[in-house]
């Protein structure tokens, strides 16, 4: 066998002289990919009105009735929203996303509209539950197409590129800064929510969350980047036919009950501890760290996107792990000091928005094909149920038993989720 031969018999190398992978060669790539900022500008816009809909509901609802009544509309809407986000997610997929977002806007514009006639005449408690509800069952899925878009913009640039890994890499990067966005929103979206409505109006936070959907919405039917659709029929359970997709499913919630959990338990603690001025400072260093880790994720996507597909299950796992030893840092510091809590929530919030990239890049590698956007609005809806029941359940702990307790429970609930997502792995080719 000539040498030649023995080249091509060994397969595809690597460039000898290849340059080196620099820490921002992630984010380069993915403003590679065609209509980057577009898809950057849309996914920013869809973010902040969820992030600023709930405080604003409650400021709205609280200033004419009680705040129970205000809370039970935030709850309404969650319901709402969570019950029906696999359905919309299904619409999206099956049919052609420009009626389907156009009805979901119409329909949320006119809720909205209604809510706040109701509300400022006086309505009665069922009327405003009611539309609180309908607001959240018609909210456009922006958001979560978002990540369909993604996966769908970052596969065409993959079939255009000469390095295999490409794709993987960017989708990477993208669904890191996906998260990033999310996460700068849940930082800014309420304070904005709270200053416009005390400041200047209770309804005028409401105009803006309306106007920024639409803008999301007429930027997403007009993106180059549609989500591509399914066949008409398949099996009713849709993407929950997939036993690795449901084991991914529940990591999922049973995560975001642990991260709700520390949002839960930090005030408790600093309420007991008599240092309740640190308790915006927990809250809002946790999310700086967990913005900082997604953007880091996004500037290195080879540590967690080398290797075939179905290697990224465990890799969920090992961030899921990382999360409870942080968690248990922050428990055995809530033993020291409230200082001490103080300096370890950044690191202890560092992963949590590279777990939340990994799991929804993940599902995208489970969802069945043309299922993406319903595959991450079952995702969206098990962290709505995550959420709630995290809420509840620490909540309930931390009152009857103490908040260091209930935070000692977090790093068991996190590794629990490790478990039961070690093996979610993907068969696709």
């Amino acid at each position: 066998m000539d040498r030649s031969s023995s080249i091509r018999a060994a397969g595809p190398t690597e460039p000898a002289d290849a340059a080196p992978r620099r820490f921002l060669s992630g984010y380069r790539d993915l403003m590679d990919v065609p209509g980057f900022w577009r898809l950057a500008a849309i996914g920013m816009a869809s973010k902040l009105p969820p992030s600023m809909v709930g405080l604003s509901l409650l400021l709205l609802v609280g200033r004419d009735h009680s705040y129970g009544t205000a809370g039970l509309a935030v709850s309404g809407l969650a319901v709402g929203q969570g019950v029906t986000a696999p359905l919309r997610g299904r619409l999206i997929d099956r049919h052609a996303p420009r009626p389907v977002l156009l009805g979901c806007l119409a329909a949320y514009l006119t809720a909205t509209l209604v809510l706040i006639l109701v509300v400022r005449g006086g309505g009665p408690v069922a009327a405003i539950l009611a539309l609180a509800a309908a607001m959240g069952a018609c909210a456009p899925p922006v958001a979560v197409m978002m990540r369909s878009v993604w996966h769908r913009a970052t596969d065409g640039s993959a079939k255009s590129s000469t390095d295999n890994s490409s794709g993987a890499g960017k989708l990477a990067t993208a669904m890191a800064l996906d998260s990033s966005m999310m996460g700068a929103a849940l930082i800014t979206g309420p304070v904005l929510a709270s200053w416009l409505s005390l400041s200047v109006s209770p309804v005028v936070p409401f105009v803006v969350v309306a106007l920024l959907t639409a803008v999301a919405v007429g930027m997403l039917i007009n993106s180059p980047q549609p989500p591509s659709r399914s066949a008409r029929y398949g099996h009713w359970l849709g993407p929950l036919a997939s036993a690795p997709l449901r084991r991914l499913l529940a990591a999922d919630a049973l995560f975001v009950m642990a991260v709700t959990g520390v949002d839960v338990v930090l005030p408790i603690y600093a309420r007991e501890y008599h240092a309740a001025g640190f308790t915006g400072l927990y809250l809002g260093v946790l999310s700086v760290g967990s913005v900082l880790g997604s953007l880091a994720l996004g500037a290195l996507p080879r540590l967690l996107s080398d290797g075939p597909k179905n290697s990224r299950g465990p890799k969920v796992s090992l961030l899921l792990c990382v999360f409870a030893a942080g968690t248990g840092a922050l428990a055995s510091a809530a033993g020291v000091s409230p200082h001490a809590v103080l300096l370890l929530c950044p690191l202890a919030g560092l992963v949590i928005g590279c777990t939340f990239a990994t799991l929804r890049t993940t599902g995208g590698d489970l969802a069945p094909d043309g299922r993406v956007t319903e595959t991450m609005s079952w995702l969206s809806s098990l962290d709505m149920a995550g959420g709630a029941l995290g809420a509840a359940a620490f909540a309930h702990i931390a009152a009857d038993e103490g908040s260091r307790t209930a935070l000692l429970l977090v790093p068991a609930v996190a590794l629990l989720a490790a478990v039961i997502g070690w093996n979610t792995r993907t068969r696709k080719p």
